[in-house]
């Protein structure tokens, strides 16, 4: 066990910790997003391209990234179909698209944050997301966790992307918690890691496509990396004082 101190409270990422992660808007990802399909008739290959549209444009932007409004692009679509872009119909698609990153919740992670509730840790998450997030908070009440966070910072909402510190000391200070007294769960080295570490948090990494990363930098190196949250209660009770 790496020398670990308990921490009061711990943070984390969402896509690929929480989730699974929807790295790509394309038709394998479309079932698993929206298992009931879009929620008026709608032509799918113009969804896809639009959502599509919306990635592209956001990963042309040169990290950390800026929070990007793609309400002008839903609306560039909407006369694309020939439809009125007017603003209710904008924030109409604009909602849907959040559904995107709203993939079913792991089922280990509710019984995991029911017993770290019961450990008296806090828990916050930090993520970033393409667009506003509404509609994941209202997803994670429906699945049962949004009580268990004293704060939910998305990036989109908030103004910048990880590994941008400000994302990380934002939590942090609505929080009330001193980074050295808190820990950062994500899957990306590159991102959580190094971001986490930025603002003198502890970082673990969960097992993932993206752990060939870690040697990329010193900084993106977790202090312990586990297979996934389920295994956060054991690592708390091996610490002295867990």
């Amino acid at each position: 066990m790496p020398n670990l101190t308990k921490p009061d409270a711990i943070l984390f990422d969402m896509g690929g910790v929480l989730l699974e992660s929807a790295d790509g808007y394309n038709e394998a990802g479309f079932a698993k997003s929206f298992p009931e399909g879009l929620p008026e008739p709608a032509p799918f290959d113009w969804f896809l391209g639009m959502s599509q549209d919306c990635i592209d444009r956001f990963t042309a932007l040169a990290p950390p990234r800026p929070a990007m409004d793609i309400r002008p692009i839903i609306a560039e679509w909407l006369v694309k179909r020939g439809e009125e872009p007017g603003p209710d119909n904008v924030e109409h698609w604009h909602w849907t698209m959040q559904q995107w990153e709203a993939r079913p919740i792991f089922g280990f992670v509710r019984p995991t944050f029911e017993e770290l509730r019961a450990m008296g840790l806090r828990m916050g998450l930090v993520s970033n997301t393409l667009s506003a997030s509404g509609y994941l908070r209202e997803h994670f009440g429906r699945e049962g966790i949004l009580e268990y966070f004293d704060v939910t910072v998305f990036s989109a909402e908030f103004g910048t992307n990880k590994p941008d510190p400000a994302i990380f000391e934002h939590a942090l200070d609505v929080m009330a918690v001193p980074p050295a007294r808190a820990w950062y769960v994500g899957d990306k080295p590159q991102r959580d890691i190094c971001g986490a570490h930025s603002v003198g948090m502890t970082a673990l990494l969960v097992d993932s496509k993206h752990a060939h990363h870690i040697d990329d930098a010193p900084a993106n190196r977790p202090e312990l990396r586990i297979r996934d949250i389920s295994a956060l209660p054991e690592v708390l009770r091996g610490l002295d004082g867990g």
